[in-house]
């Protein structure tokens, strides 16, 4: 696929394959292929993602030197005597496999590669079989066998029999020999003589050096020795043979489960690379569609360090089909055409996009590009015929669910004709309903695409001061090409650049000025668009904290209400049972009217029901009294009141109105109550002790509020009721950061002032003091805003 290199897919798969541990998995990686459906594709990005969490919470499994199996298994299935490598190999394989099982078992993660887990087979004797029999590629174990073990045995006696014979000889005939050692000579036991005394020695000569000075002679004294030692060798190799053969065999019975392992290792690694990949990227799961859309939020250039590259927007297939880049060379231009392409075929090959979460990407089956200089001088093919070569390649095969990236579109021409013939390409590629995005320097068409509908410009920004682009991507607005501006910085002569500026006609004039203006507008609108979000999100958060707090009164206001009812529940039932109990005296009286003391009983009975009745109207003027005090003056804006059914202080703002409802400030809530549930605090000014409240001092209309309220020697009972008001009074003054000083004693006041902070609606947070603000002796209180 052309387009794998013109995007530089290929280096995406290279810097993927760094972060895969074995050779089978790095090859996985740089032959990754774009999925030829979206469930294939979702699937893959599935994997990722699950391979993801695993590295995240557990770390990866050792995946080792995994090698590609699959031939010696088919050939051991076959009969095939396998060499050692190819065992160690296979040991490998099933180590792995083992792993992985532990793995999985262990963590029980429930991802989407459990299936694949699930599928692996671990073979613990054969694997251990191999390692215990072959130690390395170049030795086979004395324990690979017991009739190997018994030769290398005997071996070893027939070598200490020879070499002690032969250090007899070495001995008793040292002037005999050229160097007083014991070598090999084709697999037999020697001794170097000079030639001179070959006759000293009875033996069979097996060599002689090249100066014909030596001669390497095997004494008769050790040739049965040597002999026993030479069929020895070949019951080893024999043997050797057999243990190979054998164990090959059994690789071969379990070689379809040996490949399937080794095929789920590959993978489960392949997976784990595309995770690190991710997050060295800092990238994002995308969203795939296949409505042709693509809405890509602050996305970079996977290929440009992380400290150089300028993420980009980019909207496509909702309001247009088309997007022209326009802008100065070096611009950025090519590389926005590049970043769009990449998200798109990383999406679509199961890579997570260094892109903003919640990035949507259009499942487009076919992605064509023609991006860059591809002059051909061996084809004798200039810049625009090169392009066109390829242009006319891409319509000929353009097909419904395309995306189609040309950069410099109709270049390398007249530009008249290569405006027109641009346009007419553009136009083409929409009715076949693909999606396009192209760069160009042409005027003509940016003014095509702010007159035609589903064609949108864009360009790439420039700082016209430091000469310098931003690579930021603007939508919306055509972008310069600033020549003017560029030359006059770097020192052109100012009448050659007046003189060219009278070239210009004035209707190009006209445009530029229009561009400009379009850029201005285009910053002046983001702007605003930046300060309305950010009013709107302060006002949802003022909103959600309103709409808490009054849900939180309500609560309480419930409370209330349900606690009054019960109250008076408890008065009706008292009531009714007196009366119960004076009817069943009276129906007493009245059966012993005649009786002589009946005016006695009669009287005594009307003194308990009085006393009753008193009794029940002491109790109810109690509460009436206890729970409505009446006001001791008319009230005063600013006066300090608690609101009777919610138990709460509030601040006067309005006297009452013609219902009798006054307007009152509750911490950060306003409302009406009506003036008969108002209690008037009188008495906060006239506390004795002006450290344990903070108290509020009316002065030419500026409000005076300590920020500290002292409660040492306080009690418990005391000091809630002070907390909330020092409180409430802060919150009224808008102040942010009080103290509440409590002393460290025994703990008592500080535990009950953090129980109350904890649930008090106006408090943000609070915390205990730090050095010099007096430790844990005091309590830092910051209030909601």
């Amino acid at each position: 696929m052309k387009e794998i290199a013109t995007l530089e897919f290929d280096k995406i798969l290279n810097k993927l394959a760094q972060h895969a541990v074995s050779p089978s998995a790095k090859e996985l990686c740089q032959n990754l292929k774009a999925h030829e459906t979206i469930e294939k594709a979702q699937r893959a990005l599935e994997e990722t993602d699950a391979a993801g969490v695993l590295l995240l919470k557990y770390g990866a499994p050792y995946f080792g030197n995994l090698k590609d199996i699959t031939n010696a298994c088919k050939r051991a299935e076959n009969g095939a005597t396998l060499a050692i490598i190819e065992l160690l190999e296979v040991a490998d394989v099933l180590r792995l496999a083992n792993n992985l099982d532990n793995f999985a078992k262990d963590k029980n993660a429930g991802t989407c590669l459990d299936r694949y887990f699930e599928q692996i087979m671990p073979n613990k004797y054969l694997e251990d079989k191999i390692n215990v029999s072959f130690p390395n590629p170049e030795e086979v174990s004395d324990n690979a066998s017991a009739e190997l073990k018994n030769i290398r045995r005997k071996q070893s006696v027939a070598k200490n029999r020879i070499k002690s014979a032969l250090d007899s000889i070495l001995h008793s005939h040292s002037k005999h020999l050229q160097e007083n050692l014991i070598t090999i000579r084709n697999g037999r036991y020697v001794i170097p003589v000079k030639s001179e005394y070959r006759a000293e020695i009875n033996g069979l000569v097996h060599d002689t050096s090249s100066s014909g000075s030596t001669l390497f002679i095997e004494p008769m004294q050790v040739v049965q020795a040597n002999n026993e030692l030479s069929i020895l060798a070949s019951e080893e190799h024999a043997e050797i043979e057999r243990i190979l053969s054998a164990i090959s065999a059994e690789v071969g019975t379990f070689s379809e489960n040996i490949i399937t392992n080794f095929n789920i290792g590959r993978f489960i690694d392949f997976c784990f690379a595309k995770a690190r990949y991710s997050d060295e990227l800092r990238a994002n799961k995308p969203i795939l569609n296949m409505n042709d859309k693509i809405e890509l939020k602050q996305a970079r250039h996977p290929l440009i360090p992380k400290d150089k590259v300028v993420p980009i927007d980019v909207t496509l297939g909702e309001k247009y089909n088309a997007l022209i880049i326009t802008g100065p060379n070096t611009g950025g231009k090519t590389i926005s055409l590049k970043t769009i392409g990449l998200m798109c075929l990383m999406a679509k090959s199961g890579l997570f996009i260094p892109a903003k979460d919640e990035s949507s990407v259009a499942f487009f089956t076919y992605i064509y590009a023609d991006i860059g200089d591809e002059q051909s001088i061996e084809q004798s093919l200039s810049t625009f015929s090169s392009h066109m070569t390829n242009i006319v390649n891409i319509i000929s095969n353009l097909k419904k669910n395309s995306l189609v990236l040309l950069d410099e579109l109709g270049s390398g021409t007249d530009p008249t004709e290569g405006a027109a013939l641009a346009i007419s390409i553009i136009e083409h590629i929409l009715q076949k309903d693909a999606r396009l995005v192209c760069t160009t320097h042409y005027s003509e068409l940016k003014i095509y695409a702010i007159q035609t509908e589903g064609v949108e410009n864009a360009s790439c920004e420039f700082n016209v001061a430091t000469l310098q682009p931003t690579y930021r991507l603007l939508t919306g607005i055509p972008g310069k090409s600033n020549a003017f501006a560029i030359a006059q910085r770097l020192g052109l002569d100012e009448n050659i650049i007046n003189n060219a500026k009278i070239q210009l006609n004035n209707e190009t004039v006209n445009m530029d000025r229009l561009f400009a203006d379009l850029e201005i507008n285009k910053k002046e609108l983001e702007y605003e668009t930046l300060k309305t979000t950010q009013l709107r999100a302060e006002a949802e958060e003022y909103n959600k904290r309103a709409e808490s707090e009054k849900n939180k009164i309500k609560e309480e206001a419930d409370a209330i209400i349900k606690k009054a009812r019960k109250d008076a529940q408890n008065m009706i039932d008292t009531v009714k049972r007196s009366s119960d109990r004076i009817l069943d005296e009276l129906n007493e009286i009245r059966k012993n009217k005649d009786k002589e003391d009946f005016q006695k009983q009669l009287n005594l009975a009307k003194s308990g029901t009085s006393s009753s009745i008193s009794e029940l109207e002491k109790d109810f003027t109690t509460k009436e009294k206890t729970d409505h005090k009446p006001l001791s003056r008319p009230l005063k804006e600013g006066d300090l009141v608690k609101i009777h059914s919610l138990g709460k202080n509030a601040t006067v703002l309005e006297l009452p109105d013609n219902k009798g409802k006054v307007l009152l400030q509750a911490g950060i809530i306003k409302t009406k109550i009506s003036i008969d549930d108002l209690e008037l605090i009188e008495n906060v000014k006239q506390k004795s002790d002006s450290r344990s409240f903070a108290s509020v001092k009316l002065e030419k209309g500026t409000r005076i509020l300590k920020t500290e309220l002292d409660i040492r020697g306080k009690t418990v009972l005391d000091v809630i009721d002070l907390t909330e008001d020092f409180l409430n009074n802060c919150a009224l003054s808008h102040l942010n950061v009080v103290s509440i000083i409590h002393g460290k004693g025994t703990g008592a006041l500080r535990t009950a002032v953090h129980e109350l902070l904890k649930k008090h609606s106006l408090v943000k947070e609070f915390r205990l003091g730090i050095y010099g603000e007096g430790e844990t002796g005091v309590t830092i209180v910051t209030l909601k805003d």
